[in-house]
């Protein structure tokens, strides 16, 4: 389950798990685009869906919510930006909470499975350069590490290297791809900002 809303890493994280082999589910407000996009993906093989998701608004996340149940049912993965990426002028923080209300109604399946990863997505990838939405990303790193002790689930961030940096899209993509199904420790992946040299 991907829910970014920077569309382009939001795609190139979905094409990396869709040409793993792994059943897709792109959610996010630009339903139209992520469909066509899962449509292209399942042209070439991958199983791949979109279904519409504004994390300002409750009825959305629940309606999300009952077609990830039927498209793919319980999510092995959950791949976020937290709502840094959401809508503007929506109160303060709407999309945040949301992203919050989201993971506790996904998480609880992971944790009574015994496995499973939660992959958050550092500002920088998500559009947003600023020390509140770092901060809100560790805070949630925090909160999972306390929560997962022992149950078997993961919890994981993705960001640039550097900070204020953008990194490449489509190393990012195959960053948070392998963070979600490779075997590993969990840890802080760095990426390196997009204009670093090699």
């Amino acid at each position: 389950m991907i829910v970014i809303e920077a569309a382009g890493i939001g795609r190139a994280v979905a094409a990396q798990l869709a040409a793993q082999g792994h059943l897709v589910l792109l959610g996010g407000r630009r339903i139209e685009e992520f469909e066509r996009f899962a449509a292209q993906l399942r042209d070439r093989g991958g199983s791949a869906f979109a279904a519409y998701l504004d994390l300002a608004e409750p009825r959305s996340i629940n309606q999300f919510l009952a077609a990830a149940h039927y498209l793919i049912g319980t999510a092995d993965v959950l791949i976020t930006d937290v709502g840094l990426a959401g809508p503007a002028g929506e109160g303060p923080d709407s999309a945040g909470v949301g992203a919050q209300i989201l993971a506790t109604r996904v998480i609880p399946a992971m944790i009574a499975r015994g496995s499973g990863d939660v992959v958050l997505v550092g500002p920088e990838l998500a559009g947003v350069s600023c020390a509140a939405a770092q901060r809100k990303v560790d805070a949630w790193l925090a909160a999972l590490d306390a929560e997962f002790v022992g149950t078997g689930v993961r919890a994981s961030v993705v960001r640039s290297a550097q900070a204020g940096a953008f990194a490449r899209t489509a190393e990012a993509g195959r960053l948070l791809a392998g963070m979600a199904t490779e075997s590993r420790l969990r840890l802080v992946e760095m990426l390196p900002a997009a204009g670093a040299a090699r």
